[in-house]
């Protein structure tokens, strides 16, 4: 039987590295790309910071759940 909350406490650990990441992906692109650069009309620290990292993290975060998270069962299933 798997411990559910070893499983519980490191899909969380997951999550929380994933929004790290995601928070400095957003400082990166919103402070570091200079700001005259432009990108289809729009300056690219913004297409970068609100346009492209959403994006991407929305699919690593659909990565994560697919790849790496255990489903577990919550409820306890009499037994006939």
């Amino acid at each position: 039987m798997t411990d559910i909350f070893s499983i519980a406490r490191r899909e969380a650990g997951l999550c929380v590295a994933l929004a790290c990441l995601y928070l400095l992906g957003w400082f990166v692109s919103a402070y570091l790309v200079p700001a005259d650069l432009m990108w289809g009309g729009w300056p690219l620290w913004f297409v970068l910071s609100c346009v492209f990292n959403p994006v991407a993290f929305v699919l690593l975060c659909a990565l994560m759940v697919w790849q790496l998270f255990i489903p577990v069962e919550l409820g306890v299933q009499d037994e006939p």
